[in-house]
């Protein structure tokens, strides 16, 4: 039975552009295909792919923060994150969240097909200049070195979607709409994303998820 996968990239044409690739492997078989990273996490309901390709630079809810929901519902799913750029930002919290791989999408077509090949067999695969990175920051916590806590992991998903939308630069009452959400229900989690991250000003607020890599 041919693999099932599930794209998600908020860009048609990259879509239709892997879409190509894959179908022309006669064990891989696109199921579904997602704009957002909520999408995704729907479809992968609906249609309970063996594989996801995440995007990780989709808006509303970027392509960690599905890899990390996907990771908590569906344990056995193999996840191979795409990005444009090895930002250790976004590399190192997909191997925390657990991707089974981070593809650049500069790869060539026989890299993603030996991407999908190697976490379908259950192991990693990284593009080489990924590579460098993990194993750099290897060999920094092997020298007893630690990252420094960051409290964005004292937030709730509920609290970080709110927080990218926030960055965004989506008012309160744009984001009660898009989430069906009252008003106040989406002030109470503002207030709260504030108050655990340390933040004073929707300038601040900005400026913290661009650190984090959330937004651009």
């Amino acid at each position: 039975m041919p693999c099932r996968v599930l794209l998600a990239d908020d860009h048609t044409l990259v879509r239709q552009g892997l879409r190509r690739i894959l179908e022309a492997q006669a064990d891989l078989a696109v199921v579904a295909e997602a704009g957002s990273g909520v999408e995704a996490i729907e479809l992968a309901r609906i249609h309970r792919p063996d594989l996801a390709l995440l995007d990780v630079g989709m808006k509303g809810l970027n392509g960690l923060e599905a890899l990390s929901q996907l990771r908590r519902l569906y344990p056995s799913l193999a996840i191979l994150m795409l990005s444009m750029h090895a930002d250790e930002r976004y590399v190192l919290r997909a191997v925390r969240e657990g991707a089974s791989g981070y593809l650049l999408k500069d790869c060539v077509e026989e890299e993603l097909i030996e991407a999908i090949t190697a976490v379908r067999q259950g192991a990693q695969f990284f593009s080489p200049e990924v590579q460098k990175l993990v194993q750099r920051r290897a060999a920094t916590v092997s020298s007893g070195a630690s990252p420094a806590d960051d409290r964005y992991e004292s937030l709730t998903d509920r609290e970080r979607h709110i927080y990218q939308l926030l960055a965004e630069g989506n008012s309160n009452k744009e984001i009660a709409g898009l989430l069906n959400l009252s008003l106040h229900t989406v002030e109470t989690h503002r207030s709260r994303i504030m108050e655990k991250l340390g933040l004073h000003s929707a300038a601040e607020l900005v400026l913290s998820a661009v650190r984090r890599g959330l937004v651009t």
